[in-house]
């Protein structure tokens, strides 16, 4: 073992760099969401005609090609990662543009394109390419240099946002606004060169809930249950309290019999009805401890690209965990997050993969002070 240590083998090394409990605890959630996709699966493939196991399956194979997309990210440095952000960045903003020409149409909208018979959401790959290229846009040394990157990322942010609030999507088009603020805040930028933007973002979301019914309907919703239906959400919330805490026992769930989106938006009442509210505990902590270790491991980095990459990264993976189990909870409204991992989704888990995938190998380096 001490021989195999002290290798100057490029694998070897690279084991060694590697954060492998974060690994070990991204497989764990993975092996989590391949059970909770398994047994909904069942149920809602009735509601697709499709074969039982047609959504498990499906999701087995998203999850190895995931697995691998992101270990083979880990071998970048922070220069690679730049330059394969920025790229994802372009790739993923094309295909955003495509949407409104070519897209695929479901449940009323277009966020989707159909290749090689499989269909792709260019949103998913353009919240981490957009991540990577604020960071590099924040990072300069010099406080001209980062005002001038300052005022390209709010550029930038409008050229994403408003396609992405047009397709309509705007939980996505929030979430990235959330995450860029974060990394905005990190990089020190004056707080009086923030509130106009605070203000701009409000108004925009008062803009969204007038133009937009869906958007108007689901806040309604969320903030008075009794003005419309709330089935899904009641029923997602029941199912979480029938599971106690170890559950009704695999396959006994009822929630996914009457949810449509069992498998995706609410996956984490069919995991709790079904294995207790211990189960989802230990998801919660899970994903804590990969949030925990990130942030741990990036306090005190002297490259500020990493540290602002690492921070953005990081608040965009607390969101969607916050926000998916919220809304089974009924805390916050629906906006369509995915728990990453554990939802059912090939854009979603792919795109999940290479977050993680650029998390691990910006923080290698780090990762004997641990």
């Amino acid at each position: 073992m001490s021989l195999f240590r002290q290798s100057r083998h490029p694998l070897v090394k690279w084991w060694w760099e590697m954060d492998r409990v974060s690994v070990l605890v991204l497989i764990l959630i993975m092996a989590v969401g391949a059970l909770a996709v398994t047994t909904a699966s069942v149920a809602v493939s009735k509601t697709y005609s499709v074969g039982p196991y047609y959504f498990g399956l499906r999701h087995y194979l998203f999850l190895l090609a995931a697995l691998g997309a992101m270990l083979a990210m880990t071998i970048l440095r922070p220069h690679g990662v730049r330059r394969v952000g920025f790229m994802l960045l372009l790739l993923a903003y094309v295909g955003l543009v495509l949407t409104f020409v070519m897209g695929v149409e479901v449940k009323g909208a277009r966020r989707w394109l159909s290749l090689f018979g499989q269909t792709v959401q260019p949103t998913e790959f353009l919240k981490p390419g957009l991540i990577l290229t604020t960071a590099w846009l924040l990072a300069a040394d010099g406080m001209k240099q980062r005002t001038r990157g300052f005022f390209i990322s709010i550029a930038l942010m409008a050229l994403v946002g408003i396609p992405v609030i047009m397709q309509p999507n705007f939980g996505m088009a929030l979430a990235m606004g959330v995450v860029w603020f974060a990394q905005v805040f990190l990089a020190g930028m004056p707080l009086l060169w923030l509130a106009p933007l605070v203000g701009l973002g409000l108004c925009v979301a008062a803009l969204s809930y007038v133009l937009f019914p869906h958007i108007r309907d689901r806040l309604d919703r969320f903030i008075n249950p009794d003005s419309s239906d709330t089935y899904q959400i009641d029923q997602a919330s029941e199912a979480i309290a029938s599971g106690h805490l170890f559950g009704r026992g695999a396959g006994e769930g009822v929630v996914k019999q009457t949810l449509p989106d069992a498998h995706t938006d609410f996956i984490f009442a069919v995991l709790v009805e079904e294995f207790g509210i211990l189960l989802g505990l230990i998801v919660m902590a899970l994903f804590l401890t990969l949030l925990v270790r990130g942030f741990r491991r990036v306090a005190g980095h002297e490259d500020r690209f990493v540290v602002l990459a690492v921070g953005g990264l990081l608040t965009l993976v607390s969101l969607h965990v916050c926000v998916n189990i919220g809304v089974a909870l009924h805390l916050v409204p629906t906006t369509g997050m995915t728990l990453p991992f554990i939802s059912y989704g090939g854009s979603s888990t792919f795109a999940m993969a290479l977050v993680f995938g650029f998390l691990l190998a910006l923080l290698r380096k780090q990762s004997r002070r641990i």
